[in-house]
């Protein structure tokens, strides 16, 4: 099947199966002010406690942090589940032509496990570039830093550096050398993104745990790389008509053959 023809059947699809636009709507709308309720009452008995106690900092951090962390794993669940839901009705649409909004609930059913997983572990790898990032990022800036630093706070270990303020050319340098890093970082991510792209339909359409998923979809990639490029414009084309009808809503649904 070519681009063309992929095209005009995801558009049949769609309009055929206009529900399959709900899920994408529930992770733009629904979830984040769910999230946002939450983070109210969760937040407000912190800061009350934090006010009325003799000290503040020792309530409020750990509260803050605390709070962050449930409100960071009800969004993988929330978001997991919903993944789930949409994987199971686009599977059925794949196989039927068709879809139902119990399709949603049999799908979360069957596959939430292997798509939270299958979160976490992208989660994983994106925090450890980030990580990288930052550190090389620190890095690059700390002998600049290190300038401005009275010369008995450095310690011992470290070499000699020159005090007062840096060269231009060593300004350009280290900003160049950032732009640098963060474009590697950011390339790397986007390979991630491209090569994983279809882990969701695999785990659906393959009944495949999380890591067997993102295997196949790397393996369908590499394998069908300039096609999955095309996908990935029509994918753009079909968020994009999504958001043009559903602002801030965007979401696409469909198949690759």
């Amino acid at each position: 099947m070519d681009l063309i023809e992929a095209f005009k059947r995801t558009f049949n699809l769609l309009r055929s199966n206009l529900i399959l636009f709900l899920p994408p709507l529930i992770t733009a709308y629904l979830i984040p002010t769910a999230l946002a309720l939450a983070g109210l009452y969760i937040f407000a008995p912190i800061l009350v406690v934090a006010a009325n106690s003799p000290a503040p900092l020792s309530v409020l951090v750990p509260g803050v942090i605390a709070a962050i962390f449930v409100i960071i794993v009800l969004a993988l669940l929330a978001y997991a589940y919903v993944l789930a839901g949409w994987a199971g009705m686009n599977k059925n649409t794949t196989l039927t032509g068709k879809t139902e909004f119990n399709d949603f609930w049999a799908g979360a059913k069957a596959y939430f496990g292997r798509i939270l997983g299958g979160i976490v572990v992208l989660a994983v790898i994106y925090i450890v570039l980030a990580i990288v990032g930052i550190v090389a990022t620190l890095s690059v800036f700390l002998p600049l830093i290190m300038r401005f630093m009275p010369t008995g706070v450095i310690p011992s270990g470290f070499q000699p550096v020159p005090s007062g303020l840096p060269e231009i050319s060593q300004i350009i340098a280290a900003v160049g050398n950032t732009i640098g890093i963060w474009l590697v970082i950011g390339t790397l991510a986007g390979l991630v993104f491209l090569f994983t792209v279809f882990w969701v339909q695999s785990a659906a359409l393959d009944d495949v745990g999380a890591l067997g998923a993102l295997r196949r979809s790397i393996s369908f990639v590499k394998n069908n790389f300039k096609t999955t490029l095309g996908i990935a414009a029509l994918y753009i084309i079909a968020t994009g008509f999504t958001e043009a009808i559903f602002p801030g809503g965007g979401g696409g649904g469909g198949e690759a053959d």
